[in-house]
């Protein structure tokens, strides 16, 4: 027999009947445990020849896969108590310098290692899980990340994590979560998300470039239904003998949507469901989130029935019945036209209408329909900011005119949202740069109603703008502050203008 077969059988003895003994430098023989027999058996089959791995019975190769996974999460959470107590020693900087040194790791990787290391210190019972190789290190991560941003049970997650692959573990964790958020937790953690919204393009050495973006989870939402949507179009439309790679054809869709973009919005089919609990009791809505179970503020659910493609609708949550809805939102290309004639420009600050959303007068959830008469002009930050934020009120006067300000004895016609949905101010910025439109000085306000510029007629006389100098209403998702809201909006929602089903 030669040694390669040698090899080959010891290996794969070791790995059906384990090792319940090793044997120590000074040559006594040492009871081990399950483990032990483990970590003898992997030593076994490294320190022995290359085996002959078709020779190894599959339930034996199985058994050893096992071995390493298990094998993995303990030397993970060895390291992580080697460089705590380095860092503890010389400082977290030497830590991270010894780890690019010693195992070649990136300094962001190096970073992560030591930020983990002190996690796991703080989280014994995760770190012995981690150490017995009960929980992978993706898992330990996972439990670690959430429990720096909400209290969560330890033990419910762990024994969720033993039984649970990373991805199935990652919906439990979610809603684990959710369930221990205050609406005051969940409204910090996504500003501090949004903060951290990021994107950079870069050319590499080759001459292809290289796209990153990172978004809150509402945003991300929305992107991915509109490549989803963009690739899907794309598939139907490819030579079924040569076709792209998944990965290819999503590359295909983001330079689609980027480069390609005719105004018109995400394409056709580009749907993002909301769902939500109504309590018939105070009548009002709870638990808003997206299908995968990613919960909104109530800012963002706001966010989502004021988005110009939005269809919204409030539905039985026993049988499905449509309680709200209708199947027209969408500001048509006619109307948009009319608007721009008769507004000029956002009716708040005067701000170009070519940076302007349509807003709703009476809010479409509770009735409004999509007509020139129940829509005006504003600026994302006149929107957003001064409507549903500080709840100021759009005001029309006897001479047609709409303008937006505190409230006053005028007859109101519009205000922040639904009926029910007043503004209330919260410090800070809001959660999207301003766009250049800032609310103008207060004694321009008085002495102007709309923006007034050259060869542009005055409001209510009857002239059609030019279809030359038209841009239709930007769709960009919206991303604003925090707000108290004491009535539903909808739900679901769907990011297209079809009818809902």
């Amino acid at each position: 027999m030669g040694k390669g077969d040698a090899g080959s059988e010891l290996a794969g003895s070791e790995l059906a009947g384990g090792v319940d003994a090793v044997v120590t430098e000074g040559g006594a023989a040492v009871e081990t445990g399950a483990a032990g027999g483990e970590w003898a058996a992997l030593g076994a089959w490294l320190a022995a020849p290359p085996p002959l791995l078709h020779k190894v019975e599959l339930g034996d190769l199985q058994e050893c896969v096992g071995f390493i996974g298990r094998a993995r999460s303990s030397l993970t959470a060895l390291e992580a108590e080697l460089v705590a107590e380095i860092a503890r020693r010389e400082g977290d900087a030497a830590a991270e310098e010894m780890l690019r040194r010693g195992q070649k790791r990136s300094r962001a990787g190096a970073r992560k290692a030591v930020r983990t290391a002190a996690q796991l210190e703080w989280a014994p019972g995760v770190a012995e899980k981690l150490a017995e190789g009960a929980i992978t290190p993706e898992a330990a991560g996972l439990i670690l990340d959430a429990a720096g941003e909400v209290p969560v049970d330890h033990g419910v997650l762990l024994a969720a994590a033993e039984e649970e692959p990373d991805d199935l573990f990652r919906r439990t964790l979610k809603e684990h979560v959710n369930e221990r958020t205050s609406e005051q937790e969940l409204e910090r953690r996504r500003e501090g998300q949004r903060r951290r919204r990021r994107a950079s393009i870069s050319e590499q050495p080759d001459g292809m470039f290289h796209l990153f973006a990172q978004f809150d989870p509402l945003t991300g939402a929305r992107v991915q239904a509109a490549l989803v949507a963009k690739a899907d179009e794309l598939f139907r439309s490819e030579d079924s003998r040569d076709r792209p790679t998944a990965p290819q054809r999503f590359a295909d869709a983001v330079a689609e949507l980027v480069c390609s973009s005719d105004g018109n919005g995400v394409p056709a089919g580009a749907e993002l469901i909301v769902l939500a609990d109504y309590d018939q009791v105070h009548d009002a809505i709870s638990s808003a989130r997206l299908a995968d179970g990613i919960r909104l503020t109530e800012a963002e659910t706001l966010a989502i029935a004021c988005d110009a493609k939005i269809l919204p609708g409030i539905f039985n949550k026993h049988t499905g019945t449509p309680l709200l809805g209708r199947s027209q939102r969408k500001v048509s290309k006619r109307l948009w036209k009319r608007l721009v004639a008769r507004d000029g420009g956002c009716i708040g600050c005067g701000a170009h209408h070519q940076i302007c959303e349509v807003h709703h007068l009476k809010h479409w959830a509770h009735g409004g329909e999509t007509t020139l008469e129940n829509t005006c002009l504003l600026c994302w930050r006149c929107h957003h900011v001064r409507v549903h934020q500080n709840g100021e009120e759009i005001t029309r006067h006897p001479d047609g005119r709409l303008t937006l300000g505190p409230p006053t004895d005028t007859v109101v016609i519009g205000t922040g949202g639904p009926e029910g949905l007043g503004g209330v101010t919260r410090d800070g910025t809001p959660g999207r740069p301003a766009t250049g439109c800032e609310p103008p000085a207060p004694d321009q306000v008085a002495s102007r109603a709309r923006p007034r510029r050259s060869g542009q007629r005055g409001p209510g006389r009857n002239h059609a703008p030019m279809s030359g100098h038209r841009r239709g209403p930007p769709e960009k998702p919206e991303s604003r502050q925090t707000r108290h809201v004491s009535q539903p909006a909808l739900v679901p929602h769907e990011s297209s203008s079809s009818p809902a089903r």
